[in-house]
């Protein structure tokens, strides 16, 4: 299962993550985009963190597929051998959603944005993640 079709939600990480019983939107049947930055002084402990909250709070069980933009100061960051597509793949890939990573959106130097709440469909296979306009005239 490479493909899926769904909406788009999310957005950084840490907003995502921390609206866990405080205002996040039902992702049921979602195509989620996640992204974030490094803080100062947090490693990959943070993102496991973040998403092992999303995990067990059974935001994530219904899903369609994840995508996944920016994540500067973490490209060429390791702890303990562990990368960030090691802590994704540790902890999304029970999910047996397609994920796709490597999305130019989100933090960092010259970053796009993207339309969120719109349907979206995402091909892992091709790399590709097309979303829909919000509006059209």
């Amino acid at each position: 299962m490479a493909e899926a079709t769904g909406f788009l939600m999310g957005g950084s990480l840490m907003a995502v993550a921390t609206s866990v019983g405080a205002g996040l939107p039902d992702l049921d049947g979602a195509i989620l985009l996640l992204e974030t930055f490094r803080p100062p002084g947090l490693g990959l402990g943070f993102i496991d963190r973040q998403l092992t909250q999303l995990l067990r709070s059974g935001a994530l069980q219904r899903l369609r597929a994840v995508a996944l933009g920016r994540f500067p100061d973490y490209e060429d960051y390791s702890d303990r051998g562990w990368t960030l597509c090691d802590v994704v793949a540790d902890r999304l890939g029970s999910l047996g959603v397609p994920i796709l990573g490597g999305l130019e959106l989100g933090h960092g130097t010259d970053p796009l944005a993207t339309v969120l709440g719109t349907p979206a469909h995402l091909d892992a296979g091709a790399g590709t993640l097309t979303v829909q306009p919000a509006a059209t005239f």
